[in-house]
């Protein structure tokens, strides 16, 4: 009779220490999974305009608008299938500690049970002294067979897991490699509309004149954006003095300067193309160029040369994706032709966040930084200002 006790109480507290050891949660990322479909949504409604613009002969420029769209949201896919294979890989390495520390349980039981010199069940049985003691073992043997089998089974359960989390990962790592090799091929295919393009006169000359609209109506904006940006500036520092004649009593602080401008790139120091007057390459530059081309891979982070308040950030014409930053009354940089844009109209920049990814929207033969500064309110050689530069034009 005390051996019995003495084997329940054994049993259970190994079965209370199995069901303390905390299960993995199969947490699945279902904002992220959510946010995957809408982007797949998206870039299936792309395939169909893009379909529909080739069926009707639509310009070249109007299908690289469509599939500038389309890479941006690729990218958007591969970076959520990122954050899946992530959450799969988490749920992987938890449930490899919950298999480890479930069939040590089971090793630890099988130990024990040797131990205590166990034989078959049929022995206990026949051991009984009456009918009343008989029914008594009969409970014991099924209590310990249903703790042994809930160690098998937990264990099972979690080996299950584990298979199903590894296929996932799998299939989430082949869709992420199809989604790169269908943005390689995306890339390609509107570097040959480039190429088509330069081939057509009538579309050279219409590019040019849509770029010389496009920067016209892009000056307008921006001159109402430093217009709107010079009003604030003078309430903040209208306010800023009010704030600071009452705790000072009068005294004059002195203006700190914010130092020079930063390159928008930590990757490359090329310049593709130069400021002022050049060839127009491919047919679809200006022949006076407004800026310095930085020649720089796919995807590069764009940098703020300088802190400051961003006043455009969106596609615009031949620029491409485009952000326009103030610094100052008559002071800014712009920056086009990027991937993607990572910083919203009216966001306050600091030097060297990243504001955007290199690119090759718009008016562009190829991925690279157009980069411009503003002084005084009209353009500068931005290669007075960034040192250390290497010529690669001819």
């Amino acid at each position: 009779m005390k051996k019995r006790v003495m084997c329940l109480v054994l049993a259970l507290g190994m079965l209370l220490g199995l069901t303390c050891i905390a299960r993995p949660t199969t947490v699945y990322a279902q904002t992220a999974k959510e946010k995957l479909a809408e982007t797949r949504a998206r870039i299936a409604e792309l395939d169909k305009e893009l379909s529909e613009a080739e069926a009707n002969k639509k310009s070249a420029i109007d299908q690289k608008y469509i599939l500038d769209q389309r890479n941006s949201a690729l990218m958007e896919e591969i970076e959520l299938l990122d954050v899946q294979i992530t959450d799969t890989s988490a749920r992987i390495e938890e449930n490899e500690a919950q298999e480890a520390q479930q069939y040590d349980v089971f090793c630890r039981q099988v130990r024990e049970e040797e131990e205590r010199g166990a034989i078959s069940y049929w022995s206990v049985l026949f051991k009984a002294t009456g009918f009343s003691d008989l029914l008594s073992r009969l409970d014991f043997v099924s209590e310990v067979m249903d703790y042994d089998q809930s160690i098998i089974d937990s264990l099972r359960e979690t080996r299950a897991q584990l298979a199903a989390d590894r296929e996932e990962l799998e299939g989430e790592k082949a869709e992420k490699n199809a989604a790169q090799e269908e943005l390689e091929r995306q890339i390609a295919a509107a570097e040959q509309l480039i190429a088509q393009y330069t081939s057509q006169e009538e579309e050279l000359e219409k590019l040019h004149k849509q770029k010389e609209a496009d920067a016209a109506a892009l000056e307008q904006e921006i001159k109402e954006a430093e217009e709107r940006y010079r009003r604030q500036e003078e309430e903040r520092r209208r306010r800023e003095e009010e704030e600071r004649q009452k705790s000072q009593g009068g005294s004059e602080t002195p203006a700190v300067g914010n130092g020079g401008y930063a390159w928008p790139t930590n990757d490359t120091r090329r310049i593709t193309s130069p400021f002022g007057p050049r060839p127009a390459p491919g047919g679809i530059y200006s022949t006076n160029h407004s800026g310095v081309d930085i020649g720089a891979a796919y995807g590069t982070n764009v940098l703020a040369s300088k802190a400051g308040t961003v006043i455009i950030s969106r596609w615009w014409g031949g620029y491409g994706y485009c952000v326009v930053i103030q610094h100052g009354p008559g002071n800014q940089t712009r920056y086009g032709h990027m991937s993607r844009l990572l910083v919203s109209e009216g966001q306050t920049v600091s030097q060297g966040q990243v504001i955007g990814l290199v690119g090759s929207t718009g008016n562009s033969t190829g991925p690279h930084i157009h980069f411009e500064i503003w002084e005084g309110g009209v353009r500068v050689n931005p290669l007075n200002y960034l040192t250390g530069w290497i010529r690669a034009y001819s």
